[in-house]
């Protein structure tokens, strides 16, 4: 039996940790109207230890509340198993990992970053295995009462009893946990007597309650432990989703209190992966899909001292490349970087000018676009430069998607973030094989599209018609046609595998292997959450590659004056005949002196056209006045189909034209 032990915390947490839409090129303050604000992050005491990880960083569009001060989002975080042997106690040592190890803009989940994750750990497991999940809540926010920060773990696809259903307010008491903790177990770790905050939460008098724990009322600072299993049944395959279901479970998953869960069928072809740290970037759960590559020019290149203020000023998602952990916020001032800088680097610096590749320091360097320029220890010359590179691809990855909606979030979510730049982007080799998972979570109406461009894939479902059947089928069988959309709403989930095969009908491109790499959209396909920060991108790239994210332009929204140029020369209009939209501004521009324009006949309620000599080309009885050099403009109303025959005053019918109406 697989054992997992989680805990809910609460922190801030930023939804746009990237300062980037690269839909629009739109910075967060652009979105929010709201300054970035140094928020301070902190861990729990480790199982009492006194000891607490502290650090500040930068946030762009923190959670905040109704006052618009940043407030805490609730996260479920994995830790360690308690091993006395190797010193380890409970509830003393996070075990963070990434949801989805290859996308390049899910941050350090770890004590040196974001603390956990959004959604919270995947609890993965085969058909026939069972889970065991040590719960805690550790919900600090003073501000709200106990049953306010009274949590729950409420999971879906697994099979288990009443008791470790933890939706409130129905769930059976656990006649194998006491809130004294007493009777503990067998085989566990005695629980320490939470009685007092077990009392804080009780709804009045009970038989049992205040003896034996509820899992659907976890007290802060209380604990509990669910078993679910799978049975056996390979029905249970699949993803699916955990969540808190206490007294205020609305408001909690609003805050980021969710977590999804795999289910993997070993006997499916297509379900069988085993995913482990040989497949993740650097063989690690907690790695960077990216390379940060430095490397020195043969000779230094003088700088501007004018782009002097840029140093240090990168881009969030290059700094964890550069400086994992942090810190994360530079503030330099040109006159201070020869005095810093030289006393601490000249020693180094020429062993460093003849390495073929350096590591970068934030303190040194300028970046243009998605390039590093590193500076000499004096800021007066660029001694190279630093770009970024796609490591190797996996032969096989799992990425992990939840669609819902943080409370106060300046956009709809994927995995706690918003906007492209922020949501996953997630990356692929041309021949991986790539095993999505997708979970929705809402309110009423919160219904999504899972579309990704460029691929199709089928949704797998049970042989059989009959309840047995369909309880021991090994979900093979296609219950879906070819699609690269699919619908789901609120705690509905799915999965589906696309082949890595070459030529694949699933695969972007074509036939052969290099037709599929590229950046591709993955987002919700209504078009107001796509365009509310519900959108991502799948990556298919090479090892090596160089990595360009390149950003649109905002739609722009105000109509502008039409205009139309009619240039009057060697006796003639040119254009001769015109077509425009009523209200267009037309300019003559007269580039020889003798020539003027009169209405011939017109229809409708176009405007006539009489340009002349008088001040400014205003209209005037006298057409046949030569005008002077220049441009003489006038607006052009009327009905579509109208039109304006007019003629040179001066020349007649030899020199003609025309402005009809077209819309």
């Amino acid at each position: 039996m697989a054992e997992i032990w989680v805990q809910l915390e609460n922190r801030p947490w930023d939804t746009m940790p990237n300062n980037i839409d690269r839909m629009t090129n739109r910075k967060a303050v652009d979105i929010t109207t709201k300054a970035s604000e140094i928020v301070t992050v902190t861990s729990p005491d480790a199982a009492g230890t006194g000891i607490r990880v502290s650090h500040t960083r930068r946030m762009y569009a923190p959670l905040r509340d109704s006052a618009g001060k940043v407030m805490d989002a609730l996260i479920y975080r994995r830790y360690k198993a308690p091993d006395p042997a190797a010193g380890i106690a409970e509830w003393q040592v996070p075990d963070d990992r990434k949801i989805n190890p290859w996308d390049i803009n899910e941050k350090d989940p770890t004590d040196s970053g974001t603390m956990g994750t959004i959604p919270g750990p995947v609890i993965e497991c085969n058909v026939g295995e069972e889970i065991k999940v040590h719960f805690r809540n550790l919900d600090m926010r003073l501000t709200k009462p106990a049953k306010a920060r009274a949590h729950s773990l409420h999971v879906h696809g697994f099979v288990f009893k009443q008791e470790h259903d933890g939706a409130y307010p129905l769930s059976n008491a656990d006649s194998t946990q006491r809130v004294d903790g007493t009777t503990p177990v067998a085989g566990q770790i005695a629980a320490p007597d939470e009685t007092a905050l077990w009392n804080a939460v009780a709804p009045g008098t009970g038989a049992t309650f205040g003896t034996l724990k509820k899992g659907d009322r976890v007290p802060p600072g209380g604990t509990f432990v669910y078993n679910w299993t799978t049975q056996g049944w390979p029905s249970t395959a699949g993803v699916w989703l955990y969540h808190d279901h206490s007294f205020c479970d609305d408001k909690n998953m609003g805050l980021g209190a969710i977590g999804m869960v795999v289910i993997h069928n070993p006997s499916d072809t297509d379900n069988d992966f085993t995913v482990s740290n040989a497949d993740f970037p650097a063989g690690s759960p907690t790695g960077n899909p990216l390379d940060i590559n430095c490397h020195p020019f043969p000779f230094e290149m003088l700088v501007d001292p004018g782009i002097l203020q840029k140093v240090g000023v990168v881009d969030p998602h290059l700094l964890d490349l550069i400086n994992p952990g942090g810190p994360h916020e530079m503030d330099m001032h040109a006159a201070a970087h020869a005095t810093k800088a030289t006393a601490k680097h000249a020693a180094a610096e020429a062993a460093k000018n003849t390495e073929k590749i350096f590591k970068p320091d934030l303190q040194r360097v300028i970046q243009e676009n998605n390039v590093l320029f590193h500076l000499n220890p004096d800021f007066t010359a660029i001694r190279g430069l630093c770009t970024t590179t796609y490591k190797a691809p996996p032969a096989h990855a799992m990425y992990l998607q939840l669609f819902h909606k943080l409370t106060s979030s300046p956009g709809m979510n994927i995995n706690g973030r918003t906007y492209l730049g922020n949501t996953p982007s997630v990356v692929a080799g041309t021949a991986t094989k790539m095993r999505f998972g997708v979970v929705g979570m809402g309110q009423s109406g919160d219904v999504h599209t899972f579309h990704i461009h460029g691929h199709r894939w089928t949704v797998p479902g049970p042989d059989g018609n009959t309840p047995t059947a369909i309880q021991g089928s090994a979900q093979v069988k296609s219950v879906s046609q070819f699609e690269d959309t699919r619908i789901f709403g609120p705690a509905n989930s799915f999965g589906f595998t696309i082949n890595g095969a070459v030529g694949s009908f699933m695969r972007a491109g074509g036939k052969s292997p290099g037709d599929s790499k590229g950046e591709w959209h993955m987002h919700c396909h209504f078009l107001d959450h796509m365009m509310s920060g519900m959108m991502g991108s799948l990556l298919i790239v090479d090892g090596g590659q160089q990595a360009i994210f390149p950003a649109g332009e905002v739609c722009p929204e105000e109509d502008v004056i039409p205009a139309a140029t009619i240039i009057v020369k060697n006796f003639e209009f040119s254009p001769k005949d015109i077509s425009v939209p009523s209200g267009t501004v037309v300019t003559f521009n007269f580039i020889d002196t003798f020539h003027s324009a009169t209405t011939v006949t017109k229809t409708g309620s176009i405007n006539r056209v009489e340009v002349n000599g008088g001040p400014g080309g205003n209209l005037a009885a006298n057409s046949g006045t030569p005008v002077p050099v220049g441009v003489r403009t006038l607006t052009v109303t009327g009905n579509m189909g109208d039109r304006v025959d007019f003629q040179c005053g001066i020349h007649g019918a030899s020199m003609p034209g025309s402005i009809t109406i077209s819309m």
